[in-house]
C-alpha cells in the first residue's frame, strides 16, 4: 500500500509490512517530501528578514518622525502626514507578513525530518534484501517526530548543580524479517536524550537561562532460530562475547543468548550517521567527509552484529553436526 502523505503529515509514523521494492518506494517519498520542507523553510526564513526586519525599522522611523513633532509641537504638512500614514501602513504590512511567515513556518517546522532515520531504513534494507527469501515481506516502523516531543518524555528532575532536566526515551525504529535460511531478524534503535535548564543571575540583576543537551543511542541486532537446527546454542555466551567484532567507538553493552535466540546491543553516540561515505584518497577531501568519518556509523554497525551472530549460530549447528555423527559411529 503506497504512503498516504495526508496521514503521515497529521502523525509523522510510518508503518508498513511489505516486499522490499515497496518500501524503497515509501522511503523515496519520505525523503522527497524532507527535501521540499526544507526548502520551503528555507525561503520563508529568507522572506521573514526581509519582511520582519525592514518592517521593524520602518516603523520605529515612522514613530520617531511623528513623536520628534509631537514633542517639538511642530505641525505637519500634509504632504508630510500623507507620507507618514504611508510608512505607518507599509511597515504595518510588513509586519503582519512577517508574523504570518513565522506561523506559517512553526507549522512546518515538524516536516523538516531528521535525514538519519528515513536514511538509516534505505541502507538497511538495500543491504538485507538479498539475504531475503523471494518476495518476503518486512515490517518497519518508523517514528519520524523530534526525540523531545511529549510523548516520548518519561520524567523529569532536579539534578545537582541546579539543572532542571527532562528525560526523554525514542524507541523509533523496529524492522522485522524473515530471512531466506529462515532465520528471524530484528533490528531496533532507541535514542535517549536530556533537555537542560538552569537560572542564571547576573550581578546587575538580569536572569539568563542556561540550556544543555545530550543523550546516546542504543541498537539491538536480535536473531530468532529453530532450536532443533542449533543444539547447545543457550551455553554459547561467552563465545558469542568474544565473536562479536563493532566499529572503533562502538561499545557492547549487552549479550543475551537462549536456546532459540541470540541478540546483541550496543550503545552509540547521539550524532551517529546512518552511514558514513568512504573519503577519497585525496588531500583536499571536504570537512564535511572527514567528520561523518568520524562518527558512529549505525548501519555498518547492525551490519558487523548480525555478522557476529551468524558466527555464533555456525558454531553451533557445526559443533550440533559434530556431536551427531559422533552419536552415531558410537550407535554402530
Amino acid at each position: 500500500m503506497a504512503l498516504n502523505i495526508t496521514r503521515f503529515h497529521t502523525a509523522f509514523r510510518y508503518q508498513s509490512r511489505a516486499p522490499v521494492p515497496e518500501l524503497l518506494r515509501d522511503l523515496e517519498v519520505l525523503g522527497r517530501l524532507d527535501a521540499s520542507a526544507e526548502k520551503q523553510l528555507g525561503a520563508m526564513n529568507l522572506l521573514t528578514g526581509f519582511t520582519l526586519l525592514p518592517g521593524g525599522m520602518l516603523a520605529l522611523l515612522t514613530y520617531g518622525v511623528w513623536h520628534g513633532t509631537v514633542k517639538a509641537n511642530v505641525e505637519l504638512a500634509e504632504e508630510g502626514v500623507r507620507l507618514l500614514q504611508a510608512g505607518a501602513l507599509v511597515a504595518a504590512t510588513l509586519i503582519v507578513a512577517g508574523v504570518f511567515l513565522l506561523l506559517r513556518r512553526s507549522t512546518l517546522k515538524p516536516r523538516d525530518l531528521d535525514n538519519r532515520r528515513y536514511g538509516l531504513a534505505r541502507v538497511l534494507l538495500n543491504r538485507f534484501q538479498v539475504d531475503l527469501a523471494p518476495d518476503a515481506e518486512v515490517r518497519l516502523r518508523l517514528d519520524l517526530r523530534p526525540p523531545d516531543v511529549r510523548e516520548k518524555r518519561v520524567k523529569e528532575d532536579d539534578l545537582p548543580g541546579g539543572w532542571f532536566t527532562r528525560f526523554y526515551v525514542d524507541p523509533w525504529f523496529t524492522l522485522e524479517a524473515r530471512l531466506a535460511d529462515g532465520t528471524f531478524l530484528r533490528i531496533h534503535m532507541v535514542e535517549h536524550h536530556q533537555r537542560r535548564e538552569r537560572g542564571k543571575t547576573s550581578a546587575s540583576g538580569r536572569t539568563k537561562v542556561k540550556t544543555k543537551q545530550k543523550g546516546f543511542a542504543r541498537l539491538q541486532v536480535s536473531v530468532r532460530v529453530k532450536p532443533e537446527r542449533y543444539p547447545g546454542l543457550e551455553t554459547l555466551k561467552a563465545r558469542a562475547t568474544a565473536a562479536t567484532r563493532l566499529p572503533r567507538r562502538v561499545a557492547l553493552e549487552r549479550v543475551r543468548v537462549g536456546a532459540d535466540r541470540l541478540s546483541l546491543r550496543v550503545r552509540l553516540a547521539d550524532d551517529w550517521v546512518a552511514r558514513a561515505e568512504r573519503a577519497p584518497d585525496d588531500p583536499e577531501t571536504p570537512a564535511f567527509w572527514k567528520q561523518a568519518l568520524a562518527k558512529d556509523d549505525a548501519s555498518r554497525t547492525a551490519t558487523m552484529m548480525l555478522l557476529s551472530l551468524y558466527q555464533v549460530l555456525g558454531h553451533a549447528r557445526k559443533d550440533g553436526k559434530r556431536r551427531a555423527s559422533r552419536g552415531r559411529r558410537q550407535s554402530v
